[in-house]
């Protein structure tokens, strides 16, 4: 949904007076902290994108849910979540300010999230202030994105937002949140089928037959409808079968447990260890008397909710079980926001973008690990081109970065050719690749300016005989 009205009841809104038994939040008396080199900016309420509760009303950006259906969890605390566009600040800020201008009534809440992009264009994790608290970030950066989140009371009723400034500002102490720098973790958790068709995701996302995603018990990880800014990789032992996909839901059991962070950063349950979900040390050891997050007592100790097609079909699962996940963002990168296609249109929105094989040497595989999705394609060398072509659409003529994802072994070819080509049928560049390198991760093949319709990258066969090219997926941002 994208809020849209007149700039003049904007500034009605802006200006209104509440009324009496709705309580105000408001920054502190004193003036925000003029921080040294502190960066002031307002958001545009009629710029940002939601879920399909949020409406633009008189009062302001009204969060009313009582018709969505959702996942058990918090459904006396429905939270909707409406993310404004990215902006680029003058300096880099580790630190922010909110100053948020709401009606919000009793049992109803306003949080703010923001997040920077970190160096290699991924994003950090979201953190959240409530009121107008500082909050640390990750990371300093300069690219910053604000996300509201509007929680309801026990009625189905929500708060309604006027306005929303911050600041931000560099603490400059040097002491950023370590991060994982060689590999992203990875921990044995319990995992639960998802199912919900027809539902809301907590991005928005609605839920389809054989869908592919996961639920985390905690917003911090949760990419924009249709994006893959964090992604986990699961792998169940008894199917040997892993899957790549992103996190577009909040839940099992709890709505504020990153249990894949250390205790100095995680948000709640800062006692537990590091890996150990809070529905499982309840479940197992009565942690917290044997209660979530909400006063429920859990039915089995999951850690993650897997979608039905990533679950039936991908994983080969056929009851609740152990799996192994690894939360890929946690290396200090992850994946940036971007159109992903994959080598199997089974994971592909078809409207958005897919796959096309020419010739019959296009065979998928699973033989090498680090490949994105499911599996990926590969065919030998040879004197004819024969590409696997990756079609994109545009709605809009944009510049746009390409990468590509393969798996990387001796036998790849040390030059496999990705031709781009626009939707006006120019040629845009020929970029030869070393397959043998750098696999299991995306690649930048450049940025090139794109027409508005159907794009494409090709990746020729026409190599070394002896070699192989490896087709897997790539990702437009």
């Amino acid at each position: 949904m994208r809020a849209s009205w007149r700039s003049t009841l904007m500034a009605v809104m802006l200006g209104a007076v509440f009324a009496e038994g709705v309580a105000a939040a408001e920054p502190a008396p004193e003036a925000l902290r003029q921080e040294t080199g502190a960066q002031r900016w307002t958001e545009n309420l009629s710029e940002g994108t939601g879920t399909s509760e949020l409406v633009g009303t008189r009062e302001g950006l009204r969060y009313e849910p009582t018709a969505v259906m959702r996942r058990p969890e918090g459904l006396s605390r429905l939270t909707g979540l409406f993310e404004f566009p990215a902006r680029t600040l003058e300096q880099p800020v580790d630190t922010f300010r909110p100053r948020v201008q709401a009606a919000v009534g009793l049992g109803q809440g306003v949080e703010v999230d923001v997040r920077v992009r970190v160096p290699g264009g991924a994003w950090s994790e979201w953190r959240t202030a409530t009121g107008d608290e500082a909050v640390r970030l990750p990371r300093s950066g300069t690219e910053v994105q604000v996300r509201l989140a509007l929680i309801a009371d026990e009625r189905g009723r929500g708060p309604a937002v006027q306005g929303v400034e911050l600041e931000g500002w560099r603490e400059g102490t040097g002491t950023e949140e370590a991060l994982q720098t060689l590999a992203p973790l990875t921990y044995r958790v319990y995992a639960t089928r998802e199912g919900l068709v027809g539902g809301t995701t907590a991005n928005g996302h609605v839920i389809k037959s054989n869908d592919r995603f996961v639920a985390l018990p905690s917003r911090r990880g949760l990419a924009s409808n249709g994006g893959s800014e964090y992604q986990v990789r699961v792998c169940y032992s008894k199917t040997a079968k892993c899957a790549t996909t992103s996190v577009w839901d909040v839940g099992p059991w709890n709505t504020k447990d990153d249990y894949w962070n250390p205790s100095s950063v995680r948000e709640m349950w800062k006692t537990l260890p590091q890996g150990k979900p809070e529905a499982q040390a309840a479940y197992q050891d009565n942690f917290n008397g044997g209660l979530d997050q909400f006063g429920r007592r859990p039915a089995n100790p999951a850690g993650i909710d897997i979608a039905d097609g990533t679950f039936w079909t991908d994983l080969g699962m056929s009851n609740n079980d152990w799996v192994d996940v690894t939360y890929l963002w946690t290396s200090g990168g992850g994946s940036t926001t971007g159109l992903v296609i994959d080598s199997n249109n089974a994971n592909n929105d078809q409207t958005k973008g897919y796959i096309q094989l020419t010739g019959t040497s296009w065979a998928s595989s699973t033989n090498v690990a680090g490949y994105y999705g499911t599996s990926y394609l590969v065919s030998p060398g040879a004197a004819v081109s024969e590409p696997a072509t990756f079609w994109f659409y545009l709605s809009a003529a944009g510049t746009k970065t390409v990468d590509a994802w393969w798996t990387a072994a001796t036998d790849r070819s040390t030059a496999a050719p990705f031709i781009i080509t626009n939707a006006s049928g120019t040629q845009l560049a020929n970029v030869k690749v070393n397959q043998t390198l750098n696999g299991a991760r995306w690649n930048t093949l450049g940025t090139w300016s794109f027409p508005a319709g159907w794009n494409k990258v090709q990746l020729s066969r026409w190599v070394t005989a002896g070699t192989y090219v490896v087709a897997d997926a790539i990702q437009v941002r």
